[in-house]
């Protein structure tokens, strides 16, 4: 039994694949990692693309459960009193403001005991399946992993959890140190940036496998002769399977409802209402409000569907370390009204600022994903792709602000990615009306050449 891997077929020849020597580790899928409020969240970080993992890893650890092999799982957290906790480790954590051991909105950061420090429930352990609690990034150091593995026999390893580049990689540099066969399963980990979830595992593979080897969950399922993974659930409804039809342009557009999500682009105060970034550059943000009323009718359809609902936010880290200076400069804009400068709702364009939250109106919800985008498309520099790969999502329908730039750049990059894009007309809106239509023009034109248009009663009607 041999799992299809890169670079390759694991475990390595002569080791087997079975229960008495075959351990999974799900690493550090703690609230504080990948949950809002945690220690990520307060860092500026997009936890959207932490928690896509989930899923993929709750498939393999059902598996693993139901075939008998044994499960580990490590938080990472520091004692009450910080005692095990370096000076440089929170003087570091201090300077991004999310400093260990201070009072954050899931308890005290990355301590022991507190909200953030569990692991969230979707993974949550079993009684008997054992909780390695670390205080650095490797599962090594300062614990008993080690005489755990080695009392069960335990000489492979998969390996699951975030983050990719650091806590992940960290812990399997120091298996393979220790004469362990590792596997990292890259649709079970995540990084902060795409960039460096990538470079972490092209750096396992070289050298033929100077780690060990990187392969999928449904690699690793389909050696371990388990069925395809069940129809997705998403927002808590179960899907069925369900296809409808829409009235759209240039053709009707096939709506799979369990593989489709609804895309709400930039819906934000600084660019929606009065006293915004958008209204002190002279725009009319009445034009946009306007359209705020199909925006909710389509959440509103989406949501009693159980569809996956993503909002993306334009949004820069406070210390502006991903706003390339030509954005900053473009517009010869004046002291004050400038990225980062103060405004009436706070720094403008800053992440967790008032004026960056999303309107009331069309506001997410429990269970949706929030996605912060340094850019206009809301591909680049996120981990979006990757979360929706991971939900199994094939079809986007957009809607936002504004349709000429973010909602165009995101389906333009939607669309080369293979999504099969819709965007809903009267859900958009322009502060130049006429940019609008031309967008729209552009986008179903040669037949589709991006997408399709439909307004939000088609959408309705045809989710009836």
């Amino acid at each position: 039994m041999a799992v299809q891997a890169e670079p390759y077929c694991w475990p390595f020849p002569g080791s087997r694949l079975e229960p008495s020597n075959t351990a999974l580790i799900i690493i550090d899928m703690q609230i504080d990692f990948c949950g809002k409020g945690g220690y990520v969240d307060l860092m500026g970080y997009d936890t959207a693309a932490l928690a896509a993992p989930i899923q993929p890893i709750k498939r393999v650890l059902d598996a693993f459960r139901r075939l008998g092999f044994p499960v580990i799982h490590t938080r990472e957290g520091h004692r009450p009193d910080l005692s095990d906790l370096p000076a440089n480790k929170k003087w570091r954590s201090e300077q991004i403001g999310a400093g260990i051991g201070s009072k954050g909105p899931a308890g005290r950061v990355l301590v022991r005991g507190e909200p953030g420090w569990e692991i969230i429930p979707e993974l949550a352990p079993l009684p008997g399946e054992p909780v390695i609690d670390k205080p650095g990034k490797g599962s090594f150091l300062a614990t008993d992993l080690d005489l755990v593995l080695r009392t069960k026999g335990i000489q492979n390893i998969v390996l699951t959890g975030i983050t990719t580049d650091v806590c992940v990689h960290t812990t399997m540099r120091d298996a393979n140190d220790r004469g362990y066969e590792c596997v990292l399963l890259a649709d079970c980990c995540a990084a902060t940036s795409p960039a460096n979830h990538a470079a972490a595992l092209q750096m396992i593979k070289m050298q033929g496998g100077v780690f060990g080897a990187v392969a999928t969950s449904g690699a690793l399922l389909a050696a371990l002769g388990e069925p395809a993974p069940e129809k997705p659930v998403m927002n808590g409804v179960a899907k069925l399977g369900r296809e409808v039809e829409v009235e759209a342009l240039p053709y009707p557009y096939n709506l799979p409802v369990e593989h489709t999500a609804v895309v709400m682009i930039d819906f934000q105060r600084d660019f929606m209402l009065e006293g915004g970034f958008g209204a002190t550059l002279g725009n009319d943000v009445g034009i946009l409000k306007a359209y705020l009323p199909a925006a909710q009718r389509l959440l509103a359809a989406a949501r009693s569907a159980g569809m996956l609902v993503v909002h993306t936010l334009e949004a820069h880290k406070p210390d502006l370390s991903d706003l390339p200076p030509s954005k900053l400069h473009r517009g010869n804009l004046p002291p004050g009204l400038r990225i980062g400068d103060e405004g009436s709702m706070g720094r403008i364009l800053i992440a967790g600022e008032h004026g960056n939250g999303i309107v009331d109106e069309v506001a997410p919800i429990q269970g949706e994903l929030a996605i912060h985008k340094p850019g206009k498309g809301a591909f680049w520099a996120t981990g979006l792709h990757e979360t929706l790969q991971a939900r199994g999502i094939t079809h986007l329908l957009f809607a936002g602000v504004t349709t000429e730039v973010c909602v165009q750049t995101s389906m333009r990059e939607a669309n080369d990615r293979g999504y099969e894009c819709l965007l809903v007309t009267d859900a958009t809106a322009s502060y130049f009306p006429a940019f609008k239509e031309q967008a729209i023009a552009m986008i179903r034109a040669q037949g589709g050449i991006v997408g399709w248009t439909a307004d939000t009663a088609a959408i309705e009607t045809a989710l009836a």
